[in-house]
């Protein structure tokens, strides 16, 4: 085996707990992401909970913060769980091979479609987990994972999501394609290798939202979308049952626990519910309306390192921190700024409007507001606009339970 996840090296947790457990904020160098896992915990289990409402079972990605701590947290414990994941990475899959062995995810899906130079180590990881879905788009997808088959004489049938474009235009088909008729007729040519289990929707263009009936009209729009698919592969392939309609993107899940049963009855499918930014959050969510500051369980930690009176459009001028693009990343939402400051209070107005590669620049906000520069030597802590990218950029993670003493580290598995 040659696969990249076991030449990539990771930070030594051990080291890092005898190091950092104990400590305070204060103490911390930085840039750092800090995380409270007070409020990741319970944006977790909140999600499990509209799932469960629902009636629907929920698969939690666990791209965001790709840490087997954080997975843990997702599957919920007690009266709502799941053992169902996605991954956007398979050094992410094998870091959680030990959930597998404990028997705390029995389904795994890697969210690009196929990747013809990964397809042996898909096969291997297959035999870690109880059921291993892969997604496609493209007729071209079938022949590839065929071919693999029957040249490595792989005996298990490949579980197939069918991506569908919601408009987001990333990736997937529209319903009118006559490539999804190809696939889905592929599927009984080729049923010695190939089982069709649903189809997957994700409307990106949902973290567009201003508000929450917005937000579900987006999740509406994915689970009829899906719904159609669904009708479009059961009037072709009447023999299969219980294909899944898998939906969902934060803003659109966020809005599960308002939704009306009726409004998903007498589907065609199964409903699955997705969601990955939910237990971090960031200023894009807060931005749709559908979370508040007090739902984002991270933030970048970075210090004030000099002021520059009367520089810049507003006033009092602007501030230097030691936060650029690879701790915060050049991102833009509904809120300005590539992340807002927090903490301390009372220098809310202050966003970072401006990035290099290690500098960030700190902007007022509302010129119409009062503001006071922040001292020289002040840690602040910084929403980031999308917390997904912020997280890749950092080794570990500092955690905190509603206070600011270290209890715990965090090391994600970064790479491919």
């Amino acid at each position: 085996m040659s696969y990249p996840s076991i030449f990539t090296p990771l930070a030594d947790k051990q080291k890092l707990l005898d190091a950092f457990v104990g400590k305070k904020k204060a103490d911390l160098a930085t840039p750092a992401l800090i995380v409270d896992r007070t409020i990741f915990k319970a944006n977790a289990e909140k999600m499990l909970q509209s799932a469960n409402q629902l009636g629907i079972d929920f698969r939690a990605h666990v791209k965001t913060h790709k840490t087997l701590e954080g997975t843990r947290l997702q599957l919920g414990s007690g009266k709502f769980t799941t053992d169902r994941i996605v991954v956007s990475t398979l050094i992410e899959a094998w870091g959680l091979v030990p959930l597998m062995e404990q028997g705390l995810i029995r389904d795994v899906l890697f969210s690009l479609p196929v990747v013809k130079s990964r397809l042996a180590e898909l096969a291997d990881l297959s035999e870690k987990v109880e059921n291993l879905r892969v997604m496609l788009d493209n007729y071209k997808h079938i022949e590839t994972l065929v071919e693999f088959s029957k040249a490595n004489k792989y005996n298990k049938k490949w579980s197939i999501f069918v991506k569908i474009n919601m408009g987001t235009n990333r990736a997937g088909l529209l319903n009118t394609d006559e490539e999804l008729d190809k696939i889905i007729d592929a599927v009984q040519v080729h049923s010695n290798y190939i089982s069709l289990y649903g189809f997957y929707c994700h409307a990106g263009h949902a973290y567009s939202s201003c508000n929450c009936e917005q937000a579900q009209s987006f999740l509406l729009d994915e689970i009829n979308h899906g719904d159609l698919a669904c009708k479009k592969a059961l009037e072709k392939l009447p023999a299969i049952k219980d294909l899944v309609i898998s939906v969902g993107s934060t803003p659109t899940a966020h809005t599960a626990e308002w939704l009306e049963v009726s409004k998903i009855s007498n589907l065609s499918g199964k409903l699955e519910l997705h969601a990955g930014n939910y237990p971090f959050c960031d200023l894009q969510q807060v931005g749709t309306g559908c979370a508040k500051i007090e739902n984002v369980s991270c933030k970048v930690l970075a210090d004030v390192i000099s002021t520059y009176p009367g520089r810049g459009e507003k006033l009092p001028g602007e501030e230097l921190i030691n936060a650029g693009v690879i701790a915060l990343a050049r991102e833009f939402g509904p809120i300005p700024g590539h992340g807002k400051v927090c903490s301390p209070e009372g220098y809310e107005n202050w966003i970072v409007g401006r990035l290099s590669q290690e500098h960030g620049i700190l902007t007022p906000l509302n010129s119409n507001i009062k503001t006071e520069f922040i001292p020289i030597d002040t840690k602040i802590e910084i929403i980031p606009q999308h917390s997904c990218i912020t997280a890749a950029a950092f080794p570990w993670y500092y955690i905190f339970d509603g206070d600011d003493i270290v209890s715990d580290i965090w090391v994600p598995y970064r790479g491919w």
